[in-house]
């Protein structure tokens, strides 16, 4: 661990600058072939050792914290991770965050490369998630996820949705690392919004807005190297409380680390999404129409955009 490098050089996947201002299609939503060249850029990025700052991130000053938090139990049953370790995620973000209780539940595993096929490929998951690594730089959530949580949180107080990712078995995390980006070192004009996808149920993806990011030097990345199965690498997904834009989550991607050893075994991850809840937020509809109307509701060729919610349609299962 403490022969990591101060750095890695890799590549990540951005949105391109091209639809700025728009919303970003993907390949169910483009309308022509062409579409689908043009939306991301590849750019080399350093991602530094997030385990040299001195002192620690956390979840309030850079949007993500390490925390050692061992568990005795079995992450790959499905029912043992509802039924018990969700417990444990919500103790574990009480302590971490102060905040007054946790809300929701959910979760995916990773375990592969998307498009490949034997060791290096996505294996079946144990509650149906699609198990591919994410390798494109993205933020899951955004105020249009806010809808969905009126059952969670009714009574109008803030929220923040926090990802608590970590290893589920015995082996220390070394393929495909998941890189970070300081919060504080994006810009809002680097934010762009799009036609994102539910995962956890490969059966039928859902619609979801996301988040993308647009290549700038001024951000600074980060990664954990060889996280141990001890460890869980907590991140802001969205905050109610956030007014700037670039503060209300962290963009993140999965990564190649070029001093991997090859015959590195594949990470198996799970990620785990909760609602932290914080005290009443007396002008909800205000502040929500605030946020809501930082999405673009068109893409770059004028189209007006429909994909906020509900099942893929055209979206056909993996066999």
């Amino acid at each position: 661990m403490h022969s990591a490098p101060a750095y890695i050089e890799t590549t990540a996947h951005f949105a391109h600058a091209r639809h700025r201002g728009y919303r970003v299609p993907n390949r169910y939503s483009a309308r022509h072939a062409d579409d689908l060249r043009t939306l991301g850029a590849r750019e080399r990025i350093l991602v530094h050792n997030a385990r040299l700052l001195d002192p620690p991130p956390t979840l309030d000053s850079h949007g993500f914290q390490l925390v050692h938090a061992p568990t005795r139990l079995d992450l790959m049953d499905t029912e043992v991770v509802r039924a018990a370790f969700y417990g444990e995620c919500r103790e574990l973000l009480r302590r971490v965050t102060g905040c007054a209780e946790v809300r929701g539940g959910g979760h995916e595993y990773r375990n592969g490369f998307g498009g490949e096929t034997g060791r290096r490929g996505v294996k079946p998951t144990p509650n149906g998630s699609g198990g591919a690594y994410a390798q494109g730089i993205h933020a899951d959530m955004c105020a249009a996820v806010e809808d969905r949580f009126l059952r969670l949180i009714p009574d109008e107080r803030h929220f923040e949705s926090i990802n608590i990712w970590r290893s589920t078995t015995a082996e220390t995390v070394r393929t495909m690392p998941l890189a970070v980006c300081d919060m504080r070192s994006v810009r809002p004009r680097d934010i762009v919004f799009g036609d994102g996808q539910n995962t956890g149920n490969i059966k039928q993806y859902t619609k979801v807005v996301d988040q993308r990011l647009i290549h700038g030097p001024h951000q600074r990345w980060y990664y954990f190297p060889a996280m141990t199965p001890d460890e869980v690498l907590l991140f802001r997904q969205y905050d109610t409380r956030q007014e700037a834009l670039n503060l209300r989550t962290v963009f993140h991607t999965a990564v190649a680390d070029p001093t991997t050893p090859p015959d590195a075994p594949m990470r198996y991850t799970i990620e785990v999404r909760m609602q932290a809840i914080y005290g009443k937020e007396p002008d909800k509809a205000q502040r929500l129409a605030r946020f809501m109307a930082q999405i673009p509701t068109h893409y770059k060729d004028g189209r007006i955009c429909d994909w906020w919610s509900g099942p893929i349609e055209g979206y056909v299962a993996p066999q």
